[in-house]
């Protein structure tokens, strides 16, 4: 729990309080467990999924969507996409992961974080994007239970596996 209040107090100093949802206290993101592997303290967070705001809010260096300015190109030639968008499934959660070194209790930046939540012969890859204090993405998970959720860490000449259990109910 104490991860979810340090999160939630950078957002605040980071001036980043319109992602959080308005009734923050309520529906803080839930912590699935913490473990500790190679000098790394990492730790499994999952919430609903984001609004459309919220995740404009959290496109880091981009200043939400002002920053894709000039990618209009880029836009126009995903025109007629939007057919292949409708058939993927919404994301049932937001998940990511918060990794801290252990000699300075700082955030370590700039890590490829990939999430892979598995039940059965149901399997669900995800790669994470870096945000202010955390790594995360949105997940879709088409059957509540337990998953197994693997984070896969890679960090120069140390790639990490941390094994973390999820309960969607």
């Amino acid at each position: 729990m104490r991860h979810v209040r340090a999160i939630l107090a950078m957002f605040a100093m980071a001036g980043l309080t319109a992602f959080l949802p308005a009734a923050a206290s309520a529906q803080e993101p839930t912590e699935h467990g913490t473990k500790v592997v190679g000098g790394l303290e990492i730790t499994l967070l999952s919430r609903p999924p984001l609004s459309p705001a919220e995740a404009q809010q959290m496109m880091p260096g981009m200043g939400g969507m002002g920053g894709m300015q000039g990618m209009g190109g880029m836009m126009r030639g995903m025109q007629g996409m939007e057919g292949m968008m409708r058939g993927m499934a919404q994301p049932t959660h937001w998940i990511g992961v918060v990794v801290r070194d252990l000699k300075d209790n700082g955030v370590v930046p700039d890590l490829q974080v990939t999430l892979t939540a598995q039940k059965g012969a149901l399997t669900r890859s995800v790669k994470l994007m870096s945000m202010p204090g955390s790594y995360g993405a949105h997940i879709s998970l088409p059957e509540k239970g337990q998953y197994a959720v693997t984070a896969a860490i890679a960090r120069p000449g140390q790639p990490l596996q941390v094994a973390f259990e999820l309960d969607y109910k």
